[in-house]
């Protein structure tokens, strides 16, 4: 019996040490750094971040991930068998509603994110012009997290565009997204139209978006919070 206790202790702390470990896995990581110079000879390094939570919906979208209706119907059979086996047992209680936002979909591996490509020209062009602090390590992050196309209805062939893409920091913070940077119309398209050329018209509207942003950007109220950030 003294045995058995002993073992029974050992696995516990074994499964709590392997939690542990789980959970202190990093949740993002730096996949290109680049160092430019300010127009006042200061340097500052921009960072490419992605996010590795270990799960497609919430990692980085370096491709086209596309989420279908039949994406639905897999993840709606699951329910049903889970909820028809609960009801004859005990566990009715802890079948789990979802929502298309959180299915996995498939990824287009022939259509990259190429936001960074949009984005940095752009980009850099604003920070050159920044009266930096020279004394300070300047870094510049860069989240492009989310390129995806989900079904808009179950009984249509319209895709919503879900765009997302952060710049950060030392406090400060702007989001471009498909809500913030385009109209409804730009967003929302049947899948169709969508997937012509390789999916051309992703990467055009994905490059409309950061144009939109960049614009949002060079508000005088946003370049200020900009600046002061880098001083």
């Amino acid at each position: 019996m003294k045995l058995f206790k002993l073992f029974i202790v050992t696995c516990s702390m074994l499964g709590l040490i392997s939690c542990a470990n789980r959970e202190s896995l990093p949740r993002t990581t730096i996949v290109n750094t680049d160092t430019i110079t300010l127009n006042n000879g200061t340097t500052v390094d921009i960072l490419t971040e992605n996010a590795i939570n270990g799960h497609v919906v919430n990692d980085t979208n370096n491709y086209l991930n596309i989420v279908s209706r039949g994406d639905t119907a897999k993840v709606v059979g699951l329910k049903v068998v889970q909820f028809a086996t609960a009801f004859f047992g005990a566990n009715s209680g802890n079948i789990n509603t979802f929502s298309k936002e959180d299915l996995v979909g498939n990824y287009i591996k022939s259509v990259p994110n190429k936001t960074m490509d949009y984005l940095t020209p752009q980009l850099y062009t604003i920070i050159k012009k920044f009266d930096a602090n020279n004394q300070k390590d300047n870094v510049i992050t860069i989240q492009p997290y989310k390129f995806k196309l989900i079904y808009d209805g179950l009984t249509d062939n319209k895709y919503n565009f879900i765009y997302n893409t952060t710049i950060r920091t030392n406090g400060f913070r702007f989001d471009c997204s498909e809500q913030n940077d385009l109209t409804p119309e730009e967003r929302t398209k049947p899948f169709n139209e969508w997937e012509i050329n390789n999916y051309q018209l992703v990467q055009d509207t994905a490059s409309k978006a950061i144009n939109a942003c960049i614009n949002r950007l060079k508000s005088e109220q946003n370049m200020t919070n900009f600046e002061n950030a880098l001083k």
